[in-house]
Parts: structure tokens; C-alpha cells; sequence
């Protein structure tokens, strides 16, 4: 097993700047938390006293609840509205020099987590099970290619709102036992769930750049000690 715990400090760190970052910018930490909870109360509340067809072809299938139908379509119309709303505020504060300041905390605490972690994945032995081959493979792709972090959370972000635009469930003659119709209350947990983790997504989405950076630094400090480490080591020898 890998000794991922190892990161447990550096992962502390970014968490707190990440508060910091949500008081920041809309005057609470818990923000995301807070929202997502009135939001799905909302879609609930609504359903209560009003009937509603639906507005997209998941919400419109066969099978559908009034409560599923108003908490997928206010997540969809939501969801398409509030990476943009976040973003122009984003951008607002960006000028302000405490939350730049902020900022700048938080894509430091990220750098050296993933330089961290750049270590643990490192430090495997060749006695890793071929899960674990897999899993480290797949992170040091997401360390080492800007890229591949866009697409995966471009692609999470978009998808988990597509999803709920054009996936419908699929009927037999036993029924259909496609989880988005399950018991409403368990889809009112998961929309929560996604609602809360679009706040986190976006911060990460904008500062991939900025993190690289300033991973880039780190790496090369640290190869820059090693090599002095090295060179002095080789004098003691000779000595």
C-alpha cells in the first residue's frame, strides 16, 4: 500500500488556505456547504407545492418523481450559471492585494502537495500490486501534463451537468433499476454532493497554470540541493 498518509500535512495546508480563499471571496468558508444545502431545500420546497414537467429529456423520462424533476433541472440551470457567477467574482478580487495575497497561499500550499505527493509515488518498489502500478501511473500523468487536468475536471464539471440534461433511464420488462431514479432523497444527497464540489473544481481549475509554476520551482530547487548534497558528499570521500 502506498504511504499516501505522507501528504496528509501538505493536504491540511490547502484546505486551510481554501477556506481562507472562500471567506475571501464570498465572506464565509463554509459558503459551498451552505449554498448547496439551500439549494437542494429549494428543489425540494418547490417540488412540494408545485408541478413541474420538466425542462430537459432526463428530466422529462418516463418514470421521473416531481421532487427528481426539480432537483435535476435547478441543478442543470444552476450549474450552467454558477462557474461563470464564481469567475467574475474571481476575477473582482483578484485585484485586491489581501485576497491576492490569499492567492498566492493557496497555489503554494497546492505546489507542495503535489510535490509531496510527486515523492511518494516516487519512492514505489517494484513490489506494488498492478492497481497500484496503475493509480501512480495515472498521477504522475496528472502532475506532469497541464493538459490532462483541464480535460479531467473540464470534463467532470460538464459531464455530471450533461448527464443530467440527456441520460435517461432504460426500461425492461423487470423495470428499470437505473440509479437516477432511485429514491429522491438519495439524488437530493448526490446533487448536494455536486453542487458543493464545483466551488473546489473551479479553484483547481484556475490555478493549474499558476500550481505548475510553482511546482516547476520547487522541483528544480530541490534538484539543485540534491546536487550540492552530492557534490559535497563526493569531497568528504576524498577527504
Amino acid at each position: 500500500m502506498r504511504n499516501y498518509h505522507l501528504t496528509k500535512k501538505e493536504g491540511v495546508l490547502v484546505q486551510q488556505a481554501k477556506q481562507e480563499l472562500y471567506r475571501a471571496l464570498f465572506g464565509s468558508a463554509n459558503f459551498p456547504r451552505n449554498l448547496s444545502i439551500f439549494l437542494v431545500c429549494f428543489s425540494i420546497l418547490m417540488a412540494t407545492f408545485f408541478v413541474h414537467e420538466g425542462w430537459f429529456p432526463t428530466s422529462q423520462s418516463r418514470g421521473m418523481t416531481n421532487y427528481h424533476r426539480w432537483l435535476y433541472d435547478v441543478y442543470v440551470v444552476i450549474s450552467l450559471f454558477i462557474v461563470p457567477v464564481i469567475y467574475l467574482r474571481f476575477k473582482q478580487q483578484i485585484t485586491n492585494i489581501t485576497f491576492r495575497q490569499k492567492w498566492n497561499a493557496y497555489i503554494r500550499a497546492y505546489a507542495q502537495h503535489q510535490f509531496k505527493l510527486k515523492e511518494v509515488v516516487e519512492s514505489a518498489g517494484n513490489e506494488s500490486s498492478a492497481q497500484q502500478k496503475l493509480n501512480d501511473s495515472v498521477t504522475k500523468c496528472l502532475l506532469k501534463h497541464q493538459w490532462f487536468q483541464y480535460i479531467l475536471i473540464g470534463t467532470f464539471m460538464y459531464g455530471c451537468i450533461a448527464m443530467y440534461i440527456w441520460v435517461t433511464p432504460f426500461f425492461s420488462t423487470r423495470g428499470s433499476s437505473f440509479w437516477i431514479l432511485t429514491w429522491w432523497p438519495i439524488n437530493a444527497l448526490i446533487i448536494g454532493v455536486l453542487y458543493s464540489m464545483q466551488f473546489p473544481l473551479f479553484l483547481r481549475l484556475v490555478s493549474i497554470k499558476a500550481v505548475n509554476q510553482q511546482y516547476v520551482i520547487l522541483h528544480q530547487s530541490a534538484s539543485r540541493d540534491n546536487a550540492t548534497k552530492t557534490v559535497e558528499k563526493n569531497k568528504f570521500d576524498l577527504i
